[in-house]
């Protein structure tokens, strides 16, 4: 749609051709020569050149017209980061615009979910230092409610297409926290680079992809994905890749060498140790679990140290795909959990209890949860003796489990899973009625009982000490505790 806001000039940097379209348009990118064009009140300014766009499936195209719930949109442009300083799999944000209104809005598909955010007004006391905020901790943004932060990184535009709003120049770094809120609410508090680019806040939420509906007449559905293979380039083995989108890290099942996947390649980094037992279920194997097609596509040994004891439990990585994304088995003494990665903004951990959609879960354990052993392939880049602190509450239909790291939290829904049911998933022989966990001498009763007794010496000193700190503290009761929890990361 043509406004007067249309500006037309030649490309700073090349001499081509450069049109904005969109009237809320501050940056694009050339097609010609792949430079970044910033849109100022006197000229056009070439900020930096961006790499070749890496495949990241999305049924929103750039020049994809539809309509959002009534109002026409049209895919205007993406652009795909990744973090600073451990750089892994990229993401990608799609601007779409609404040309009839002059609205804008970023999109993004991760985990099964989709979300949508806008730019915000920054509180009038501007955001809180980045460097007072914790994963897990809360922050309260005047004007816009509490919201849990979820992580706090450093990130950089590595590729774009199109136009956008604004864009960081390529390569360099900013800071942000993504936070959430309890009733699907999401944003991005961007720092910039603290020296020439501004913070801005983004905030919105999850939604129905089922509201957009493209002008060819088909629904806006998940992203499509194939498993594909590559080569462990130590042996040599072909490794089923469930998830190239995502995967960062790789370790193969033949010879227990770990390797970075970076544009569909592998990197070797060196072997790790081989688990001690071969898992349950194999990787690779396919199973229909409670309505879900899934894939296993990785498997992790943990394990912590309680009063001397060390105790181990077994985790899974499944596979859904993009309409279901990862979920975790674990097992430990022959007890079986389906673990359900859930938003942090939905649980409201305080104390000795954390409440999750009105219902009250109690403070039952924690502990410093160690990877011992691990194979397969992780969305994140796993290492042994990477360690998180892993709290858990126990409530109406199972546990809630709280892992965190130095730069995020993770929260899940961990419900009990009867091995028959597993065993009839996967079609394979009714798993052991024991484990691989448990010090020996110690039952499972009595560590509780210890842990409790630690949790309550250590919550009073914690209370006798707490203050704020910006409304980024940590909001969780570091303890000691027995070995009981999964999700992995």
């Amino acid at each position: 749609m043509s406004t007067p806001f249309d500006r037309a000039a030649a490309c700073p940097s090349c001499g081509a051709p450069i049109t904005f379209r969109f009237a809320g348009a501050m940056a694009q990118v050339c097609k010609h020569c792949k430079f970044v064009v910033a849109r100022t009140d006197r000229d056009l300014r070439a900020i930096g050149r961006v790499a070749d766009l890496v495949e990241i499936p999305t049924p929103l195209q750039v020049g994809a017209t539809g309509r959002w719930g009534n109002e026409p949109f049209v895919v205007d442009g993406r652009v795909q980061l990744d973090r600073a300083g451990a750089p892994g799999a990229p993401w990608q944000e799609i601007f779409i615009a609404f040309p009839s209104s002059g609205r804008w809005t970023w999109v993004a598909f991760a985990q099964g979910r989709w979300y949508a955010t806008s730019e915000a007004p920054l509180p009038l006391n501007g955001l809180p230092p980045w460097t007072s905020l914790r994963p897990g901790g809360r922050v309260h943004l005047e004007g816009h409610g509490v919201f849990t932060v979820v992580e706090v990184g450093r990130r950089r535009v590595i590729s774009a297409e199109g136009e956008m709003p604004y864009v960081a120049p390529p390569g360099v770094v900013t800071g942000f926290v993504d936070i959430a809120g309890p009733r699907g609410e999401f944003g991005t508090l961007d720092y910039g680079d603290g020296r020439t680019i501004p913070p801005k806040l983004y905030l919105g939420r999850q939604f129905d992809p089922a509201v957009m509906r493209l002008d060819t007449g088909a629904p806006v559905e998940v992203p499509s994905a194939q498993v594909t293979a590559v080569a462990c380039p130590n042996c040599g083995g072909n490794l089923p890749l469930a998830a190239p989108g995502t995967a960062e890290r790789i370790v193969c099942r033949y010879c227990g060498t770990a390797s970075d996947l970076s544009n569909g390649a592998l990197t070797a980094l060196g072997q790790v140790p081989r688990p001690p037992v071969a898992p349950y279920v194999p990787l690779g194997a396919e199973g229909q679990l409670r309505g879900m097609r899934v894939l296993c596509i990785g498997f992790v040994i943990r394990g912590c140290t309680v009063e001397g004891e060390r105790y181990r439990w077994r985790e899974y990585l499944l596979y859904g795909g993009p309409s279901v994304g990862y979920l975790w088995l674990m097992e430990e003494d022959g007890a079986w959990q389906l673990v359900t990665p859930l938003s942090p903004g939905e649980v409201q951990p305080m104390g000795l209890v954390a409440t999750y959609k009105g219902q009250t879960y109690t403070l039952k354990q924690g502990v410093q949860a160690e990877v011992e052993y691990v194979i397969g392939e992780f969305y994140w880049k796993v290492e042994i003796g990477e360690s998180v602190q892993a709290t858990e509450y126990q409530g109406p239909g199972g546990k809630i489990s709280v892992e965190q790291a130095p730069t995020e939290v993770s929260v899940s829904f961990c419900a009990p899973l009867p091995g028959k049911e597993l065993a009839a998933a996967f079609n394979l022989p009714p798993p052991p009625k024991a484990g691989i966990g448990g010090g020996e001498g110690t039952s499972s009763g009595t560590v509780v009982v210890i842990v409790v007794i630690v949790i309550v010496v250590i919550l009073l000193v914690a209370l006798s000490d707490c203050g704020g700190s910006g409304g980024g503290g940590v909001i969780f009761v570091p303890t000691g505790g027995s070995p009981s929890f999964g999700g992995g990361k």
